[in-house]
């Protein structure tokens, strides 16, 4: 029994519906990494008073990582980040390929030995 579509015209709907489906996904990935929180709340070290840079590096580098697994290699802070509302520290994400992405990381709120802090949207 004969449907009457000819075999190119299937193959077509088929390459169609293929591509449409790749590109949702695409789209659905990228907003899903987006859209994934930024912030972290850290535990003020006692003897410097600061979050450390490694501690900062490793939620940085987990974030990165988010929602897929090609995150960076290493992730390198300039310093440690003080406990001070809008307080800021650069880094720096090296990733396998050989890009390496600049960060900015900023203290968004302080309580008691608390601080929640945020990896800030990079503009390019």
């Amino acid at each position: 029994m004969s449907t009457g579509v000819s075999p190119v015209r299937l193959w077509r709907a088929v390459a169609i519906g293929l591509a449409t489906a790749l590109l949702v996904t695409g789209v659905v990935v990228y907003a899903a990494a987006r859209l994934m929180p930024r912030e972290a709340t850290g535990v003020v070290d006692g003897g410097t008073h600061t979050i450390p840079r490694a501690e900062i590096a490793r939620t940085v580098s987990g974030q990165l990582s988010l929602p897929l697994r090609n995150g960076p290699d290493r992730v390198r802070c300039a310093g440690d980040l003080r406990p001070v509302p809008y307080t800021v520290v650069r880094c720096t994400a090296h990733f396998p390929t050989g890009l390496e992405r600049q960060l900015t990381v900023e203290v968004i709120h302080v309580r008691h030995n608390k601080v929640t802090y945020r990896r800030l949207t990079e503009r390019r």
